[in-house]
């Protein structure tokens, strides 16, 4: 077996999806060229691209080898592996998130909508019950607000506005972020808007104002702003676990008031009383695979993490705990992709931690699963390779994984995991690329996957 996992690796690069505003996930176009093939040349070798979906000529296997010090490199095609160079163990990073977005797809199905609930109390007060919804963002609330004034729910003053965040517990600690502001550290929770961040503009005088047109600012948000430097930065909620709740009620009640509520009360958090009736029961504008998108097109951990507590809270998890819809997540790679207990070793579902580890070879199963949401994937590499792939990146550790085109009914996914402090990732996808990439099947990648268009 391959030598043990390294251990000197830190902060993930990947940071908080920060478009929060439009609602729009640009991807990169995809500009096909109108070649035959890639020429790739190395070293005296030259091949054009899938001579051969085998193994790769002596010369070209010792390069890939002696560049993958400390990793693995896996291709396969069809259901096989045509290529395996060092298996063993290594840390996947953000490419985990084929598997936590797959589990997600089948388990809830691609058209799930996250939900939050909206009740109303014998006091008038305004109750928000919030199950998990990860892109809760200011123009989400805008539309539960026309919906609340279309029913006539703002004719009448309400009381105060309560933020219940009790369907997830309080206690969702994720292994590898840390206790700074930075978006990536986000706190995971029921209840909680704009990734549970807040983008705020500070000028030269100390005025704080709201750095996104369509988010009011709140109290909270002014508050946590005090001290920052002047300029635009986005931080987030979660030096104590009851601020992302707060928050969201604090934006809720702003955005409310905007749309014609008359609010007299204060926002607080709790949970719903009981009595208390449900005037609405929101579902998101967007659905699973769409969140999966921008899960995948910005690398957000956040993201990644609260679909999994989800999993747990919609299989019975009350509270809903990530560690549950991190034991669901394990159960599916048993039952669904076939892989043993101890092919793997997941303790969240982002690829943020170090304590995540995978064999190579599961890794790459993964991948071959998830070849009917390909197109759920961003482009990699130049625009005339066609691959659709996921990174991941962690000091001391560089990942790839996804897809080499293929001739219309075939799959040819590929892995690499490189736990070296040295990064040539790049390097060797081109090498791969160069080989197993089929000159036959560009412009083909995405057929047949409109699971994933």
């Amino acid at each position: 077996m391959r030598r043990s996992i390294r251990q000197p690796i830190r902060r993930s690069a990947c940071a908080a999806c920060h478009a929060a505003g439009a609602g729009k996930f640009p991807r990169r176009g995809v500009a096909r060229l109108a070649i035959l093939g890639l020429l790739l040349t190395w070293g005296g070798f030259s091949a054009f691209g899938a001579q051969t979906a085998g193994a790769p000529p002596a010369r070209l296997q010792a390069e890939l080898e002696r560049l993958s010090e400390d990793g693995g490199i896996a291709v396969g095609a069809d259901g096989h592996a045509v290529l395996t160079i060092h298996p063993g163990r290594y840390i996947p990073a953000s490419i985990i998130k084929l598997a936590t977005a797959l589990a997600a797809l089948e388990r809830l199905g691609a058209d799930y909508r996250f939900r939050t609930h909206i009740y109303r109390d014998e006091r008038d007060n305004l109750i928000i019950r919030g199950f998990g919804d990860p892109f809760l963002i200011s123009e989400e609330w805008r539309t539960i607000a026309t919906a609340l004034a279309a029913k006539g729910h703002f004719d009448l003053p309400l009381n105060d506005v309560v933020a219940d965040g009790t369907v997830f517990a309080s206690d969702l600690d994720v292994d590898g972020l840390g206790a700074s502001i930075n978006p990536y550290d986000a706190r995971l929770g029921a209840l909680v808007s704009n990734f549970n961040t807040v983008n705020l503009e500070v000028r030269a005088d100390g005025t704080i104002r709201s750095a996104e047109p369509q988010t009011p600012l709140t109290p909270l948000a002014l508050t946590l702003g005090r001290g920052l430097a002047a300029g635009v930065e986005r931080i987030n909620l979660s030096s104590r676990a009851e601020f992302g709740a707060q928050y969201s009620g604090e934006l809720a009640r702003a955005i409310f008031a905007e749309a014609g509520a008359t609010i007299k009360g204060a926002v607080r958090t709790g949970a719903v009383p009981p009595g208390s009736v449900l005037i609405l029961a929101h579902r998101s504008t967007r659905t699973l695979k769409e969140v999966v998108r921008a899960m995948m097109d910005f690398s957000n951990n956040f993201i990644a993490n609260q679909i999994l507590t989800v999993l747990h809270m919609e299989s019975g998890g009350r509270p809903a705990r990530l560690r549950g819809g991190t034991a669901i997540l394990g159960e599916f790679l048993v039952s669904r992709i076939g892989l043993s207990p101890g092919d793997f070793h997941l303790v969240e579902g982002s690829g943020i931690s170090r304590g995540n580890w995978i064999e190579l070879a599961a890794m790459l199963k993964i991948v071959d699963a998830f070849h009917p949401w390909r197109g759920l994937l961003r482009y990699h590499g130049p625009p005339s390779l066609d691959v659709l792939a996921k990174t991941g990146t962690l000091t001391g550790v560089s990942s790839l994984a996804g897809f080499f085109p293929a001739t219309e009914g075939s799959r040819r996914p590929f892995v690499i995991m490189l736990n070296q402090p040295r990064s040539v990732r790049e390097r060797v996808f081109r090498l791969l690329a160069g080989y197993y990439a089929d000159p036959a099947a560009h412009g083909n990648l995405s057929a047949g996957a409109t699971a994933g268009e």
